[in-house]
């Protein structure tokens, strides 16, 4: 690899059959819940005219990057083109015509995983989300699984893939019962922890300005002692909320959420409001 990432050492605990198998499985829970929007019926009266057939067809867009996803996994895995092509109604040699350009930009970008924009500052990824950042993904995916399909099951998404090699030991990351950190912009932290509350059904006795005061005065990243707690009792979960501000950036833990849904709800805060 030719040029370092933020996320290298995440993305080299798995071998590349297994990143593109998170991002086949990454590819079909967007699809899923594109395609679950569109079954609703309860706003079509406040769709344009023709809105319906857009939303259709960005669904039918993302069935495509589906299917190459698929692809790009089973040539990781072995199969053959003729193999891919039978289930695709193609020969093996248009199978390869169609799909081997994004086989190669898959596998040309584990060496250069980014470039950088016209600023030569902001890192543009070359991977999917979920090979470029796959610790994240594989959080938010089993989080969906339980929240979305129904599995009983902490590591429905995570627990089928490979690690980067054969005598590594699994370790995968918790899912559940355990804490939720990342970091915020410190002017996001107040829509927050007013979209948390919601979320908890709880009633804050403090403004979120508040309790950003409270944290900005008190806290220090470096020393955990200092961070700022905060109780959100909800009506059926009580979550704890350490808080502590570094120039603009505020780290967030989350504890106390034991559903699914709301685990979700909490990584996909922290995820919007980085």
């Amino acid at each position: 690899m030719t040029a370092k990432t933020p996320y290298d050492d995440d993305r080299s605990r798995f071998s590349r059959r297994a990143l593109a198998r998170l991002v086949l499985s990454h590819e079909a829970s967007g699809l899923s819940d594109a395609a679950g929007s569109l079954a609703v019926t309860r706003y079509d009266e406040f769709s344009g005219a023709g809105g319906r057939v857009s939303e259709a067809a960005a669904v039918a867009g993302h069935a495509d990057r589906l299917v190459t996803s698929a692809v790009i996994y089973e040539r990781e895995r072995g199969s053959s083109w003729a193999d891919i092509g039978r289930h695709l109604d193609l020969s093996g040699p248009a199978a390869e015509e169609r799909f081997a350009p994004a086989v190669e930009q898959w596998r040309a970008a584990f060496d250069v995983p980014y470039r950088l924009d016209e600023t030569g500052r902001k890192r543009i990824p070359q991977l999917p989300t979920a090979a470029y950042d796959p610790a994240r993904v594989i959080r938010n995916l089993d989080l969906w699984a339980a929240a979305r399909v129904g599995y009983d099951d902490k590591h429905a998404v995570s627990g089928g893939l490979q690690p980067g090699h054969d005598d590594e030991e699994e370790t995968w990351p918790e899912t559940r019962g355990t804490e939720i950190d990342g970091r915020i912009r410190l002017p996001h932290l107040g829509a927050f922890l007013d979209l948390l509350s919601e979320y908890a059904l709880h009633r804050p006795a403090d403004s979120a300005r508040d309790v950003v005061a409270r944290a900005m005065e008190s806290s220090k990243a470096e020393d955990q002692a200092t961070w700022h707690s905060y109780a959100m009792v909800g009506t059926f979960e009580s979550l704890d909320i350490r808080l502590a501000v570094h120039d603009d950036l505020v780290s967030v833990t989350v504890a106390g959420a034991h559903s699914p849904a709301l685990r979700l709800r909490i990584s996909t805060l922290l995820d919007v409001f980085v």
